[in-house]
């Protein structure tokens, strides 16, 4: 083995991240995007290193020619879904790992994710590629095998069918959107209905990976009272979820509800995003949960400091 391949598991490791991020964004599925990340490595290591002359370029090219082709089998499968599809929703931890870093670096909303699904294969990874990645459209035009204008109209096409569908022409003020989130969780904790109508237009928009709440809700008076019932018996938290500001719901020391918000320029909830699948919500305990709140606190623990527990979460340490 010569020494340009023995650097590959290298090179491979120093954008392993990236990877990661990228085909997440084009899949909105973390298992789905780990299994595209270890099919590119498959081949990359079979590839002849001493014949590419970029590895960056060349692994960015694999990894998106392969989400796209398991994104047109796996847009067929959601559209018969009968419980609704909503993309996994990702919390920035609590000791950031690499993937967590990287994602923050190529920040798209969980809306914009969920509006993603409405775009063809090819378009969404012009899309993601320009808009995350910030690739010139002759980079694009490399990875999908076009011309830089053909690339240009693509990504022009995608952004006004996501504008026509609900994606802001710019993205609300983060402390205006974290003012409303923390209304929001201390209204569900206070168990204040009316405050929780208050904080929604009259009718905001509900997707839910639970039939049984989209059903239920057409108007702000019904989200507020699914809302409330939701949260009966629950801990309330603020958590980062792709980027933004959102609301978990915490039971037993797993999450068991997630909640997403888009807000209007009078600052109302226009749309709200209830994920619950427990699936889906397990990454999200793996890095907020009591087990890793408790992991995390462990070497203090170890060094003779006292944790007192009140409710389900750690909150107080007298070291």
């Amino acid at each position: 083995m010569d020494q340009t391949e023995q650097g590959k598991p290298a090179q491979f490791e120093a954008v392993r991240a990236k990877l990661f991020a990228l085909a997440y964004r084009m899949l909105g599925s973390r298992a789905e995007a780990e299994d595209i990340v270890q099919d590119a490595w498959l081949k990359w290591h079979a590839a002849d290193a001493s014949e590419l002359r970029s590895s960056v370029a060349w692994l960015t090219t694999v990894t998106t020619r392969l989400a796209i082709d398991r994104l047109r089998h796996l847009q067929m499968e959601r559209a018969t879904h009968s419980g609704g599809w909503l993309p996994d929703p990702w919390l920035d931890g609590l000791a950031p790992s690499a993937e967590d870093l990287a994602l923050r670096a190529v920040q798209m909303s969980y809306g914009v994710m969920l509006l993603l699904e409405r775009l063809k294969p090819e378009e969404r990874a012009a899309f993601v590629l320009h808009e995350a990645f910030d690739c010139d459209y002759a980079e694009i035009a490399k990875i999908l095998a076009k011309t830089p204008a053909h690339c240009r109209q693509i990504v022009h096409r995608a952004k006004t069918r996501l504008q026509r569908e609900g994606v802001p022409a710019k993205r609300a003020d983060p402390a205006a959107h974290a003012r409303i989130v923390e209304r929001l969780r201390a209204a569900m904790e206070a168990q204040d209905r009316l405050a929780l109508v208050r904080l929604f237009c009259e009718v905001p928009s509900v997707v839910s990976d639970a039939p049984e709440l989209v059903d239920a809700v057409a108007s702000a008076e019904q989200v507020a009272a699914t809302l409330a019932m939701r949260s009966n018996g629950d801990q309330t938290e603020t958590v980062s979820m792709n980027g933004a500001s959102a609301v978990a719901l915490m039971r037993d020391g797993e999450v068991d509800t997630l909640l997403d918000i888009s807000i209007g320029e009078d600052e109302r909830i226009v749309a709200l995003r209830i994920v619950t699948g427990a699936l889906r919500l397990a990454p999200a305990t793996r890095v907020f949960g009591r087990a890793a709140i408790l992991r995390l606190l462990q070497p203090i623990s170890s060094e003779a400091a006292s944790v007192t527990m009140r409710g389900h979460l750690p909150v107080d340490i007298d070291a």
